[in-house]
């Protein structure tokens, strides 16, 4: 494929893993393809180590505050691994147990650490997806942002980089102008949120839907942020709990070691198999099942309480005279 020298001088210079092929130079929501997350993620943490790091630590003018939170997955993942090393090592020396014992012990530490950030993934994406379910909107659509910063050296042409964030990641700031532009693409401005007031119960599109639609969308984020901080230690503590579990303890042991090649070939049944066990013992005990049924709960409500106040009363076509009326005596 030709590539115009002049186009890809504009290209972000920290875009590691996709160079798009439409890639405009302005900010644009990103199409959604299954593993975009996980991409997105993994470009951040590369950009963590190669660029926004390095860029910190020599006093760049260019550091920035979204550089800043990105770079907490080094922190996060270093002292995860550094916890679950310490504890193994702890259970191995001076602990007056059994090497086996010891070894069950750190396992189920390792598991914890893991399912605690397992528990928070899924107690969020839970209340995402039950939000996108009732109400369309997409709490996790992804967009480029583009930045332009200042040179780093005379003479510097580079001075392009590229930030990933969520349209709506913000209630006070939702990025409304990029779903006006993708509309504006199919010749239809108001395509997204003449989508979102038939899901309120328009029978008919409104007039200035756009209008009726962003206070709505607004008042969405808003109490799903509410709900996901709730919901998702919940679901971190019975992912712990599920990890103190004594079938945790015995995850991939063989009573001869038969090697690297059929642990990994064994790895995906094992993991499945230990996860089943410990789950079942655990809702055994009480506090399991307070743990399990109070996930199940605050994910329930959490989404529920989202979409309250989401659908009209009044399933009748308003114009926007009306519409404006109404709003400034509310």
């Amino acid at each position: 494929m030709q590539v115009d020298a002049a186009k890809l001088q504009e290209i972000p210079k920290n875009t590691y893993l996709v160079v798009e092929k439409d890639y405009d130079g302005e900010d644009h929501v990103i199409e959604k393809k299954p593993g975009i997350g996980a991409r997105i993620v993994a470009d951040k943490l590369t950009n963590d180590i190669f660029s926004y790091a390095p860029k910190g630590m020599k006093g760049s003018k260019n550091s920035n505050f979204y550089e800043f939170l990105s770079l907490g997955l080094v922190p996060n993942l270093i002292g995860s691994g550094m916890l679950i090393l310490v504890s193994n090592a702890l259970n191995n020396i001076h602990t007056g147990k059994s090497s086996a014992a010891a070894s069950m012990t750190g396992t189920k530490f390792a598991g914890g650490v893991i399912l605690y950030a397992a528990g928070k993934w899924l107690g969020n994406k839970i209340i995402n997806k039950g939000t996108q379910a009732l109400t369309g909107i997409d709490l996790e659509m992804p967009y480029k942002k583009v930045v332009h910063e200042l040179p780093e050296y005379p003479g510097d042409t580079n001075t392009t980089s590229v930030e990933f964030h969520r349209v709506f990641e913000s209630s006070e700031f939702p990025r409304f102008d990029l779903l006006n532009k993708m509309g504006e693409q199919n010749n239809q401005r108001q395509q997204y949120y003449d989508k979102i007031t038939k899901k309120m119960g328009y029978k008919t599109e409104p007039n200035a839907s756009d209008q009726i639609a962003q206070d709505k969308i607004r008042d969405v984020i808003v109490k799903s942020t509410a709900a996901k901080s709730v919901s998702s230690y919940i679901w971190a503590a019975l992912g712990c709990a599920i990890a103190a579990q004594e079938p945790f303890g015995t995850y991939m042991k063989y009573p001869i070691d038969p090697g690297i090649g059929k642990k990994i070939k064994d790895f995906p049944k094992e993991t499945w198999r230990v996860l089943k066990e410990s789950t079942k013992s655990l809702s055994k005990t009480t506090m399991g099942k307070v743990l399990m049924a109070g996930a199940a709960a605050s994910s329930a409500f959490g989404i529920l309480n989202t979409a309250r106040g989401f659908k009209v009363k009044e399933n009748k076509q308003k114009s926007c005279v009306d519409f404006n009326k109404e709003y400034m005596e509310n």
